[in-house]
């Protein structure tokens, strides 16, 4: 088991184009959009982003999808190319419990990271305090889970994440035209694939 003063290697390196977003994080951003092309990351490095932040303080970590059964398939059965599971790039030393049904984890320090579905609202969002989030698919989800999650986000410091493609002029793009006036508060990182290709072509 990983004690607080562990050094934590996680096998896990980010694209160039993805290390901003962990730049922002590490300096204290608490809203962050990453609009980029399908098959290019979003929710791996995510993932990885959320195990660090969940290190660091105590307390519950929510990734929303627009569906439990979505954030399951993507998430906690989920592989990259070459067949690794998702799951396997959070360092075995940090997991203490694995909730199969809740699709949660327990982390070392304490820590819960769980995937949410936001299709059940009063089921899955209300009543509960989490201190850092991601909205994954986000055009997709009821915007109504982050109406909700937004003033606990701000009573209690915790940060949020969105990760999506665009899907046309709808709450998803609302919340890019809004960040986009706030860049105080917000990290903005909006990408097409000619700007995310690997240096291999």
């Amino acid at each position: 088991m990983a004690r607080q003063g562990d050094t934590i290697t996680f096998p896990f390196e980010p694209r160039p184009y993805q290390v901003p977003s962990f730049k922002a994080r590490a300096n204290g951003v608490k809203r962050g959009l990453c609009i980029w092309p399908r098959r290019h990351g979003k929710d791996l490095h995510f993932l990885t982003l959320l195990c660090g932040e969940a290190l660091k303080r105590k307390g519950l970590y929510n990734y929303y999808w627009p569906t439990f059964s979505l954030g399951k398939k993507t998430i906690w059965k989920g592989m990259d190319k070459e067949g690794k599971p998702f799951l396997d790039y959070i360092p075995k030393e940090l997991i203490v419990d694995k909730n199969e049904t809740d699709l949660r984890l327990e982390l070392s320090n304490g820590s819960l990271i769980q995937i949410i579905g936001t299709d059940n609202i009063n089921q899955n969002i209300v009543g509960v305090n989490p201190i850092g989030c991601g909205f994954s698919e986000y055009p997709l989800q009821n915007p109504m889970a982050w109406e909700l999650t937004r003033p606990i986000l701000k009573e209690n410091g915790g940060f949020a994440w969105f990760l999506y493609t665009p899907r046309g002029r709808n709450h998803g793009y609302r919340l890019y035209q809004s960040a986009m006036e706030n860049p105080e508060t917000w990290f903005v990182s909006h990408l097409n694939i000619l700007q995310t290709t690997k240096v291999d072509g």
